[in-house]
């Protein structure tokens, strides 16, 4: 016999759950007392005790014995308290579920909002109509270079997107160039923006 273990919501009661396992005592849990010492568990580990271990209470080490096992009868007006109170705490537990529903909705709600947004920073420089002359293993060293981004500051990070420019045939590169510092990135777009690569302008 095993029981399915599932996340839950649970009160800080002693009284209410098994201190072995954590799992909230039934009617028939707490009927049940196994040992003279008062000590109580549920059933399912009291049985597991005794099949796959030393068979002794936890708290004061006295062997189990089937026949000190005390039963209490619970009258009807107990078992209905008992319903109630079950009854009370899905519903506590409910409400604390859609909370927490509502909030991860919210929270989805605003990632989406912010996807459509761009991101500005003020370090990075996107350039395009680049048309490079170079062979592509060096081409990132040489928009490294002082020829090219290097003059202005120290590179980052380059990243060149080969996109097609839709007005000429020839293949055309747009490129991203994170500089160490927003002001060189400032110098970097005053020098390069409107100026010639070829038949292009850059941008």
């Amino acid at each position: 016999m095993s029981r399915v273990q599932q996340d839950q919501f649970i009160d800080d009661d002693e009284d209410e759950t098994c201190p072995l396992c954590v799992e909230e005592f039934d009617l028939s849990d707490k009927n049940f007392r196994p040992c003279q010492c008062g000590y109580q568990i549920c059933q399912f580990c009291y049985n597991n005790i005794k099949t796959t271990m030393n068979s002794q209470c936890p708290a004061c080490r006295r062997p189990y014995d089937d026949k000190t096992i005390e039963w209490k009868t619970f009258s009807q007006e107990e078992i209905a308290a008992h319903k109630a109170q079950i009854a009370q705490r899905a519903k506590k537990n409910a409400a604390i579920r859609q909370k927490e529903a509502q909030k991860r909705e919210a929270d989805h709600l605003s990632r989406k909002h912010l996807a459509g947004l761009r991101v500005v920073q003020k370090n990075l420089v996107y350039v395009t109509g680049l048309s490079p002359t170079v062979q592509e293993d060096k081409l990132l060293q040489t928009l490294r270079g002082p020829q090219y981004f290097g003059q202005y500051g120290k590179i980052i990070k380059i990243v060149v997107s080969k996109a097609k420019d839709a007005s000429h045939p020839q293949q055309s590169v747009g490129v991203y160039v994170t500089f160490e510092r927003k002001e060189d990135a400032a110098s970097c777009i005053a020098a390069v923006d409107g100026s010639s690569n070829g038949d292009r302008v850059l941008r």
